[in-house]
């Protein structure tokens, strides 16, 4: 069976050819992304290469959200990230933005067409912290940089069981008690969908950015 993870504790070319540099391979997307990232980046990972193409065409949404999640988490540690993405409609780009840049974005009748303009725009606009959270008492702050302008929201009481659901990804067909919560947070694009699933889109902000052009 192909790997679907292949890790480097290095991201230049050069230095991953190099004995002891090259890390191993995963099997498959991790079920916990949050708490294998986080292992991964403890031993010193940089790089990761993701063999399965984020499919947002799949009507079913599963495989597509576990590869996001798994972005959201290595761009949130600051690992970097090769990795396609394939869409309908090229211009949908900019609510993932905030991840790692891929290094295709495919599209037309048979989905592999890379849109090299989508690909630039994405990497000429990507800095550390674009869509971020940070963790408060009782509220998450989320600072978003996605569309050009800052933008600042809260969210209150997110340690509820309707919030919580959201962060590795949940059916878009939820129950009516967190139907409210979910109309919002796909208004406010913190939600993105894939097929029949959501999943909360900005990451765990871990270095506070020192920067006058982030506020």
């Amino acid at each position: 069976m192909k790997p679907a993870l292949t890790l480097w504790k290095d991201r230049d070319p050069a230095a991953m050819r190099l004995p002891g540099v090259h890390c191993g391979t995963l099997e498959g997307p991790p079920e916990n992304p949050v708490h294998t990232v986080g292992q991964l980046a403890s031993q010193g990972v940089q790089f990761v290469q993701v063999h399965q193409p984020v499919d947002l065409t799949d009507p079913d949404g599963t495989s597509a959200v576990a590869v996001l999640v798994l972005v959201r988490e290595l761009t949130s540690h600051g690992i970097a990230v090769d990795w396609t993405l394939r869409m309908d409609d090229p211009d949908q780009w900019r609510p993932l933005s905030h991840l790692h840049p891929p290094a295709a974005v495919l599209h037309g009748s048979s989905g592999t067409e890379n849109d090299e303009h989508v690909v630039a725009a994405w990497r000429g606009s990507f800095h550390i912290a674009k869509c971020g959270y940070r963790r408060g008492p009782g509220f998450l702050e989320i600072r978003d940089h996605r569309w050009g302008s800052f933008r600042r929201l809260v969210v209150q009481d997110p340690a509820s069981t309707a919030f919580q659901g959201l962060l590795d990804g949940v059916p878009a067909l939820a129950s009516a008690s967190t139907e409210r919560v979910l109309r919002r947070h796909l208004h406010e694009n913190l939600l993105h969908r894939a097929g029949r699933h959501l999943w909360w889109t900005p990451y765990r902000l871990r270095r506070w950015p020192l920067s006058t052009t982030i506020p």
